[in-house]
């Protein structure tokens, strides 16, 4: 009589896994796997740190750069008026004789400066100037012509003002639109490399007599 086979197979093992593998051999696995992890990142730490702090700065600087450039800020930034000394051929140039000056900081198209006229003076000749704020697009910007009264900040007119090179042609377009000449094609005087535009602090020295 044939005796029946009772044998049992043993369970087969993944491959390169060893179920009764001592648990401290386990554990020098893991450790081992870690401490590699750790020595990387305090070998190469200071680095990535460094790399991760700077190159959101790094991004940061290209984009103003590209913004600043596609604006054209530095050719809007400047103090400008019917009079900018230092032009030899300001006739050529057929500006409007008005009682005028803008000067205007642009960064990244974004604008912000002064703004004088006579009108001005008469209503506020405690002042030189009052403040602006706006956008560029292209050769032209909307500014809101504003400044502080009585603790609150308040917007007295909205201009136009387009450039063609070294000239600005401003027209008022709501508002105190009588605190400012209907058209002024204002010049922009020339600035020493790396020195900044600043308005005139004597405009309304007349009117404040």
């Amino acid at each position: 009589m044939a005796r029946k086979s009772r044998s049992n197979p043993r369970p087969t093992k993944p491959p390169g896994q060893n179920a009764n593998a001592p648990w401290y051999k386990r554990f020098w696995v893991v450790i081992s796997a870690t401490s590699v992890v750790v020595s990387a990142i305090i070998i190469k730490g200071p680095s990535l740190l460094q790399s991760a702090r700077i190159l959101p700065a790094e991004i940061h600087q290209t984009t103003s750069q590209f913004l600043s450039w596609a604006n054209d800020d530095s050719s809007w930034t400047g103090h400008w008026s019917s009079f900018p000394e230092g032009i030899v051929d300001m006739a050529d140039m057929k500006l409007s004789d008005v009682g005028m000056q803008i000067t205007i900081w642009s960064k990244e198209g974004e604008i912000s400066g002064t703004i004088a006229t006579k009108k001005i003076c008469e209503n506020i000749p405690f002042v030189n100037y009052v403040l602006l704020r706006g956008e560029v697009s292209g050769n032209t910007a909307l500014v809101v012509v504003w400044d502080i009264v009585q603790s609150k900040k308040t917007d007295f007119a909205l201009l136009k003002i387009v450039r063609d090179g070294e000239v600005i042609t401003v027209t008022p377009t709501e508002g105190l639109k009588e605190w400012f000449p209907a058209k002024a094609l204002l010049g922009k005087h020339p600035t020493e490399a790396g020195k900044e535009p600043s308005p005139d602090q004597t405009f309304c020295a007349e009117e404040r007599k």
